[in-house]
């Protein structure tokens, strides 16, 4: 039941709607042309008498709310159009109308319900353990009362869990006594679907956590054999079932769940490798497959396995002898002959290819030596795909793009025949003479050196790459000559400070010599003094990465880091610093920048923690600041206020009397004097200590009135001082 009213107000409403409409998308063009509000207000069921209905109608009669229209919706109307579940949607659609996969908990909710049950929420919906109420009731043949019973046990037992408003869950076959709903657990993931209810209760205890300090294996032991199989067999049912509708990562839990019943069982392991074959996760796949043939060596279907995965990593030599010895075994086996059989076609096809490419690659010897570049690099093109694994294809097409000065190009495919060779020479002679084209030049000596350790013996191979390792070398040479130009021109700049133009004669000279660690350190230093913090600390990195054992680059770094308020970082770069050079002047003086700033920074947290009054932690941060910097009067000055809020009025004095000691010109030492000599009884004391400060800031309206107030405690009367000019 329900009833229609139209509340009646001055309001214009037609903007609104107009705007209502548009967010919410609807369809209609024109919002319609309404001069008042109207609602639709209805009854709930359990709520609908003749009192109700009249009282519903006084009061909105009373509130000048005209009622235009009432009727009536029957329950199987309201049931068939599920008119409450839309009306209460926030709410009814999270219960009934939305799978659990398709909600979204609130991130900051997620670890308390971690925390709860033992289970990641992710953990839970993969391993399809959450249910909404509709589903819940179908799986496990709840009638809604039943189920809100159960929904109710949980609750009083502490098994409900609220994510936000309208939005809970409950662990319904929680692992308590009574709990009557299936359940299995593995590393904390827990399933529920396609067990039959006749084996929770003999599996419930197997879903303990492991933190009981049993195993699966000491847990079997507490039931009967027939009940353990049954469980295997079920969970070996559910995982074929997951395979056949592609459900591969359910499948491996399923099985994984089974072989921790039985951890001998070579079928068990054969079907978890087909499922892994199935996600292509041969590692694993091949892990299983051995394991397999381990349990049972004489069985002819772990071979197929591990051929299977032989095959589809490539290997298909391995393939073919691991399938005949399958054979062997079983020489009527269809399956192994049929895997066989590919794995012979691939070989064949694979040697034909090779025929093919090796007959590309004479033709483009042939081009090269006839000059003609581009003919040898378009046929070396073909040979590479049909043999993309052969390494003397791209050795040649290097030399070919070199002949095309695509230096490039010649590079990537000199950097792919030393990914497939690693420990062929030549494949380097190729990196290294394409980066000295390109003027790589270290990169250049690290190829044809490296080259020449893997040939050592080759006498016509030592002397050539020796001939073009010279060449590297005269150039870096010249190279690093024509940089100490730049970086002399770079001190001249800086000592003018021009560090603009320091940074350009740098640049220059690291261009020409990128391995010189002093560069970067002076690099950075020019950074610095323009304030281009960050670029400085990369400069630094790369010193310390060029030269890990010179102090000053730890220097630099720890300079730039504190620059960019990395405190932490800053001094962690100076120890290591002090460890590589212990009397370091530079390293010293760049630890104690640190330490002045450390100290400020626990003079801040201090103040803080006084605003909070947390004394006690302003007085441990201001202990910590003195212990780094002794000479700051302020830290002193602050702690005796801190020790006065304490009541500890001896400490507030000696501090006091230490700011003076700092600072004797300071006015607010003399009134943290003061201020303890007060709270001791002290009057005279504290009348010479305000009168002091008073004397260094006559305009401190504070300070006068302390001193006013001492004197009026002093002479029984109140004491008012004239006012001072500014010295």
């Amino acid at each position: 039941p329900y009833s229609r009213a139209v509340m009646l107000c001055s309001a214009q409403v037609s903007e609104m709607l107009k705007k209502a409409q548009k967010l919410g998308g609807d369809p209609f063009e024109d919002a319609p042309e309404f001069s008042v509000n109207q609602a639709f207000i209805f009854i709930k069921p359990h709520a609908v008498t003749e009192q109700v209905k009249k009282l519903v109608r006084n009061m909105l009669r009373e509130r000048s709310i005209n009622v235009v229209d009432e009727g009536v919706i029957t329950a199987d109307v309201i049931a068939e159009g599920a008119l409450v579940d839309h009306h209460y949607y926030s709410i009814a659609s999270k219960a009934v109308m939305t799978k659990p996969t398709q909600l979204n908990p609130p991130e900051s909710k997620l670890a308390e319900f971690a925390e709860k049950f033992g289970v990641e929420w992710s953990q839970a919906l993969e391993s399809g353990a959450v249910y909404n109420a509709a589903e819940a009731m179908n799986m496990f043949g709840l009638s809604a009362e039943a189920l809100t019973a159960k929904w109710d046990a949980a609750k009083a037992s502490g098994d409900c869990f609220k994510f936000g408003g309208g939005f809970y869950c409950a662990r319904l076959g929680a692992q308590r006594e009574g709990a009557d709903a299936p359940q299995v657990v593995s590393n904390g993931a827990i399933t529920k679907t396609n067990l039959p209810k006749s084996l929770s209760s003999g599996l419930d205890a197997l879903s303990m956590s492991q933190s009981d300090g049993m195993d699966y294996a000491e847990k079997m032991l507490l039931f009967p054999e027939s009940t353990i199989k049954m469980a295997i067999e079920t969970l070996k049912e559910v995982a074929i079932d997951d395979f056949k509708s592609e459900h591969y990562e359910r499948a491996i839990k399923h099985l994984t769940i089974a072989i921790s019943l039985d951890e001998k069982s070579h079928l068990l392991f054969s079907n978890r490798c087909t499922a892994y074959l199935a996600m292509e996760r041969y590692d694993k796949a091949m892990e299983d497959a051995d394991e397999c043939i381990r349990l049972q060596p004489n069985w002819a279907k772990g071979y197929l396995r591990q051929g299977s995965v032989y095959f589809r990593m490539g290997e298909l030599e391995k393939a073919e002898v691991v399938l005949k010895d399958g054979l062997e075994l079983d020489r009527t086996n269809d399956a192994l002959k049929k895997e066989l059989e590919a794995v012979m076609n691939a070989i064949a096809e694979r040697m034909a290819r090779q025929r093919e490419s090796l007959e590309y690659k004479e033709r483009a010897i042939e081009c090269f030596n006839d000059q003609n570049y581009k003919g040898a690099v378009d046929l070396l093109k073909k040979a590479i795909k049909l043999d993309p694994q052969n390494h003397i294809f791209f050795s040649n097409r290097a030399a070919a793009y070199m002949a095309l000065e695509q230096y490039d190009k010649a590079l990537a495919d000199a950097e792919d025949c030393i990914r497939l060779q690693p420990n062929w020479a030549k494949g380097y002679s190729r990196k290294g003479a394409a980066l000295f084209r390109m003027d790589k030049l270290a990169g250049a000596r690290d190829a044809f050196e490296q080259g020449l350790q893997l040939d050592a013996q080759n006498a016509a191979y030592v002397r050539s790459t020796r001939q073009e390792l010279q060449l590297v070398m005269d150039a870096i040479a010249q190279r690093k000559e024509e940089s100490l130009e730049f970086k002399e021109r770079a001190i001249e700049a800086f000592n003018v400070q021009n560090f603009k133009r320091a940074e350009q004669h740098l640049s220059s000279a690291i261009e020409l010599d990128p391995e010189n660690h002093v560069f970067f350190s002076n690099r950075a230093a020019a950074y610095m003094a323009m304030e281009k913090f960050d670029r400085a600390l990369k400069d630094a990195n790369e010193c310390v990465r060029l030269q890990p054992a010179w102090a000053k680059g730890f220097s630099r770094q720890a300079a730039a880091l504190l620059s960019l308020g990395d405190l932490v970082g800053a001094r962690s770069a100076c120890l290591r610093g002090l460890e590589l050079e212990p009397e370091s002047t530079q390293v010293k003086e760049e630890l104690r920048r640190v330490e002045l700033a450390e100290s400020i920074a626990l003079k801040d947290a201090a103040t803080e923690a006084f605003k909070a009054q947390d004394y006690e932690k302003a007085v441990e941060d201001l202990t910590a600041a003195i212990e780094l910097d002794a000479t700051n009067q302020v830290f002193f000055s602050n702690r005796s206020v801190a020790y006065t809020a304490m009541q500890f009025y001896e400490k507030a004095l000696g501090d006091a009397d230490e700011c003076i000691r700092l600072q004797p010109s300071w006015a607010k030492g003399y009134s943290r004097r003061a201020a303890a000599k007060f709270h001791l009884g002290d009057l005279q004391e504290a009348k010479q200590a305000y009168s002091k400060a008073w004397d260094l800031e006559p305009t401190n309206a504070k300070t006068k009135a302390d001193l006013e107030h001492v004197l009026s405690e002093i002479a029984g009367m109140r004491v008012v001082l004239p006012e001072r000019a500014a010295s």
